[in-house]
Parts: C-alpha cells; structure tokens; sequence
C-alpha cells in the first residue's frame, strides 16, 4: 500500500512538473511582456569557432571628397564689375558654381592676389592688390583652403603678405605657402575632415623679382626640391592619411607641361605625396594617375594635374578663359588606416565676362549652360565659345566610360562616390 501511494505521488510529480513547463512556454512570454518569438530585427554576429567559419562583416570606411581649383585672380575689369554703392561684391562670380564647391568635404583654391588694404590702391595686373570682400566671396561660395604660394604673394611686399594672412585668418580660411613668423614657416597645414587627416603644401617657382626681406627669407615657400622632399616626408610622420602638394611653376599659355615640371612633381610622388596640383601656366594642362608604393612597399595610386589653369581671371584668350571644378573621391578604411583615391572626376568651366547685369565674371558649367536654352544672360557668341571650350578641354584631358552624378561631369579616373 505505501508502495502505490508512493508511486502515485511520483506520478502527480511529473504531471505537475509537466503542467509547470508547458504554460511558461505558452504564458511566459506574454506575462513578461516578451513576444513569444525571437525578434528578426536583432541579428547577433556569432563568433567563429574551430567547428564554424563565420565572414567578417565588411571593414567600416570613412568616404569624402576633396574639390580643386586653379588660379582665383583679380585684373582690373573684375575690381571695376565688382564695385557697388559702397563697396565691392564678387560674390556674383561664384554663384553658378556655388553649390558644387560647398558640397565637397574640402575645397582648396590658389589666391593669386594679395589683400593689402584700401589704402594701397586695388589693382589688377601686373601687381595685384584686391578687396577683402574678394576673399569673403570665395568663403561664402564654400572654399576651405586658400593657398597662397605663387608669383604675385609680394605684390604689397612683406606687409601685404602678412595682412592677407590676417584677412584669411578673420575670415576662417586655412592657407599656407606663406608664413608671418618664423614658427608659422615651420607648421604644416593639416585640415581634418571628419577625422581623416589632410596635409596641404604650397610652394612657388619666384615673386616676379620681389624677395622678402633678407632677415625673413622664410615668409614664402619657394621651389627648392630638398626642401619640398623633407617637408612631404615630415607630414607622413605627423600620421596624416593624404599629402596635397601645391606647385605654382611651368610655362605660361603652354598646354603640355616643361620636363622640369614633370620631374619635379614625381619627385613629390615618390617622397609620398598622394595628389600633386600645378598652377600658373593660365591653362590647362593634362592629368595623370600615378602608380607609386607606400613605405611599406605597397602599391598605392596617386595624382597629378600639370596645371588647373585659370578659375576666374580676365583673360579673355581661348584656353585661358577655361577651368576646372576637380574632384577627388577618396575612402579610408578605418580598420587599416589605408586610404585610397578612388575617383576623379571634373567639371569645365567658363568665365563669362558680361553677365546678367552686363559685367559681372561669372565662373559658368559648360555643360549645364548648353543643356539650358534659356540660360540667364548667355549670348549666341558666348554659347559658341563655351562649346570650343568644351571640345578644346574633353579632348585634352580625355575621360572614362563611367558616369557622374553631376551631370555637368566627366570621369576621369574610377567610380565616383556616390552623393
């Protein structure tokens, strides 16, 4: 009897037991406020093991762009549109192009002018003395970097240098080339885009027979290749991800760059520079890419244009009246720290001297203006012009069978990231 009672108990047990488990599976989750189900939305990267091989999910990049433009000049008929009942506005200049400069992550540009003050006179050629709102224009309009290296830097001698760094400095504009002490000679620009590190250097061939003062040879930055070399190598070392060297140097009006140029630029490859921009030719010349090795000897692709030639200037000659929006898309793999150029792309440009009000230097897109029959203040003559234009730099440069999301765009180089 104490048997079957026993028996019966653990009977009752395992029913018990049984009932217990059943309704938490069932009820559980709904008391508990839980779905009843695994959620799909939660996806749990599992951990590879000796009997699973799990994929490693793609590495993070950081992507960015960097635009370039050539020389940003004032002669006198741009002072002379510009002036208003109180001053100067050149901010109609920039307006058609505006938009594309301001969305790259980062836009350098070479200011081929000084801002010496009113005082001094504002003049164009052959020494260049141009408003401070010239400079506001090219900030409004969304140009980061002003490098201001070249042939006109002492058009004002050492005090207009030094008060064009002050300028660009109220304004927030980063610049280099030039320098006010001797410790700010010694710094590297270094600009940072969302953590990515940029290094940007500018040097010049000479100031038109100007020279700074002997105690300060080092206000600017000139050609001297050891020089160039030991200062690339020194921006590697402060652990930046791209070097952008600046060369104002070449042959005025020539397409096709001097062997001097092009020895010189490589040597800025191989001491680890990653994009080479040339100007003061006034025109364009051709663009490459450059295959080169890191440090670790591995390959990597580097750039470089011979000239970006004019961006906005009054020289109303046939390739001289011609630029260029240059972009670069580049990716930074953030597991690696590799970065790498991946696209170049570009866009011709214009100058249209007598614009909607009859005298404003607009920079225009060719393309867009051509596709636009209605375009604000562009002639017959104007359009025919731009279409010379177009042909002269396509053909020069040449492109790739990919497309741009700018439809105003030519692919040179890749695919272009997308915006």
């Amino acid at each position: 009897m104490r048997a079957l009672r026993t028996a019966a108990l653990a009977v009752l047990v395992v029913l018990l037991t049984s009932a217990v488990t059943i309704g938490a599976l069932l009820y559980g989750p709904a008391l508990l406020g839980e779905p009843a189900a695994a959620s799909d939305a939660v996806v749990i990267w599992p951990e590879a093991t000796a009997e699973r091989t799990v994929a490693e999910p793609p590495p993070r990049v950081e992507r960015f762009t960097i635009l370039a433009v050539g020389d940003l000049m004032t002669h006198g008929p741009q002072i002379s549109s510009a002036k208003t009942a109180d001053g100067y506005d050149f901010t109609s200049c920039f307006a058609p192009v505006a938009s594309r400069v301001a969305a790259a992550d980062l836009a350098i540009g070479n200011l081929e002018t000084v801002l010496g003050g009113a005082e001094r006179g504002y003049t164009g050629y052959p020494t260049f003395n141009a408003p401070d709102s010239y400079a506001e224009a090219l900030v409004a309009a969304g140009f980061d970097v002003l490098t201001h290296a070249n042939n006109h830097s002492l058009d004002r001698g050492a005090s207009g240098l030094v008060r064009t760094r002050d300028v660009l400095d109220r304004l927030g504009v980063l610049t280099t080339g030039t320098a006010r002490t001797a410790a700010e000679a010694e710094e590297i620009l270094v600009a940072d885009i969302r953590g990515v590190k940029v290094a940007i250097l500018a040097y010049t061939y000479g100031m038109n027979g100007f020279q700074p003062p002997s105690d300060k040879p080092w206000m600017i930055n000139v050609l001297v290749e050891r020089k160039m070399t030991a200062d690339v190598k020194r921006a590697r070392e402060l652990g930046t991800d791209l070097v952008i060297v600046s060369i104002h140097n070449g042959v005025e009006y020539q397409r096709q760059p001097s062997a001097s140029q092009e020895s010189l630029e490589r040597a800025m490859i191989d001491a680890g520079a990653d994009v080479v921009l040339g100007s003061h030719p006034h025109v364009i010349q051709p663009m490459e890419i450059v295959q080169a090795e890191h440090e670790d000897g591995t390959s990597r692709t580097a750039f470089i244009i011979h000239s970006l030639g004019n961006f906005v200037s009054n020289q109303r000659e046939r390739f001289r009246d011609t630029g260029l929006l240059l972009q670069f898309g580049f990716e930074k793999n953030l597991k690696t720290g590799v970065t790498e150029l991946v696209s170049v792309e570009y866009v011709p440009v214009w100058v249209d001297d007598t614009g909607v009000a009859g005298k404003e230097h607009r920079v225009l897109p060719i393309r867009e203006v051509l596709a636009d029959d209605a375009y604000p203040g562009v002639t017959a003559a104007e359009r025919a012009k731009m279409r010379q234009a177009w042909d002269d730099t396509t053909t020069h440069l040449g492109s790739v069978e990919a497309t741009s999301a700018d439809s105003s765009a030519l692919v040179f180089y890749g695919t272009p990231l997308a915006r």
